[in-house]
C-alpha cells in the first residue's frame, strides 16, 4: 500500500486530509506536518515506506493530542514518545490490529460501530448511542445511568 491510497483520517469526528506535499517538506527539513486548521497531514512520499508510517503516526499522534488533549501543551518529544510506542505496537501485533478494527455488518452492509469519545459522535446504526450522546452533549439529564467504562477515553 502506497501513502497516496490512504483515505482521510477521522479524529474526534473532524476528517483529516493526508497529502504527500514533498517540495515545501523538504525545503523545511521536515519530514511531516499535521497543520490542524487546514485539517491536514502531510508525509513525504520520498521516504522509505517504514519512515513513512513512521512519520504519519507521529502526525496522526499531533491530531489526537490536539483534539483530545488540548491545554496539555505536549512538548514535540512527548508526542514522539506517544507515536514511537503507538507505532510499534501497532506494527508489532497485527491481530491486536485486526480485533480493534473489527466490524460486523448488519444486512444492509452499513457498520454498527458507534464512538463516544469526548462528546465526539460519530453513529452509524445505534440509535441508543447517539440518543444518549446527544442528550450528555446538551446537558440533559437521563434518568438512568450507564456505565462510561470503555465508552468514553478509552475506558480511562
Amino acid at each position: 500500500m502506497k501513502l497516496q491510497e490512504i483515505d482521510d483520517i477521522i479524529v474526534g469526528g473532524l476528517v483529516i486530509e493526508v497529502n504527500t506535499p514533498t517540495a515545501d517538506l523538504i525545503n523545511n527539513g521536515l519530514l511531516g506536518h499535521y497543520l490542524p486548521a487546514q485539517l491536514e497531514i502531510g508525509v513525504r512520499n520520498d521516504l522509505p515506506l517504514q519512515l513513512q508510517a513512521n512519520v504519519l503516526t507521529h502526525e496522526v499522534t499531533h491530531a489526537v493530542a490536539n483534539v483530545y488533549c488540548e491545554g496539555l501543551g505536549l512538548n514535540e518529544a512527548q508526542v514522539a514518545g506517544i507515536a514511537q510506542g503507538f507505532y510499534q505496537v501497532l506494527s508489532d501485533n497485527p491481530n491486536l490490529v485486526r480485533f480493534i478494527t473489527m466490524r460486523e455488518l448488519d444486512d444492509d452492509d452499513e457498520r454498527d460501530m458507534n464512538t463516544i469519545m469526548n462528546n465526539h459522535v460519530r453513529t452509524n446504526g445505534d440509535k441508543q448511542a447517539h440518543a444518549l450522546a446527544i442528550a450528555e452533549a446538551n446537558g440533559v439529564c437521563l434518568d438512568q445511568e450507564y456505565d462510561k467504562i470503555g465508552v468514553d477515553q478509552g475506558g480511562h
